[in-house]
């Protein structure tokens, strides 16, 4: 996408949000239940993101799905946060022992 004098640029304000902050092994345990709790918010973001062609018109939609993906971390710390860790143990565990 070209960039002219006239094209909006969107400001750090406005594409600022709180980021997952977690490994790949937990969103690779988390995954499932991530997709299924955020289903509705995935797929306004990827309607947006393939109608219009243009990610600046979609920062709303990307806030919203992130915004949905800290609350389901956060009920995940708080009602089942041991066994979760343990289960991203083992798929992290998994995916370095088929490496070798």
């Amino acid at each position: 996408m070209p960039i002219y004098k006239d094209t909006y640029i969107p400001t750090d304000e406005e594409l600022t949000v709180p980021e997952v902050n977690l490994t790949t092994a937990h969103l690779r345990a988390a995954a499932y239940h991530l997709g299924k709790s955020c289903d509705h918010e995935s797929k306004e973001f990827m309607l947006c993101r393939d109608e219009e062609k243009d990610p600046r018109k979609c920062i709303e939609e990307g806030k919203v799905l992130t915004s949905c993906a800290m609350k389901f971390f956060k009920k995940v710390k708080a009602l089942c946060r041991d066994e979760f860790e343990q289960y991203a143990h083992c798929v992290d565990y998994r995916d370095r022992k088929s490496v070798v």
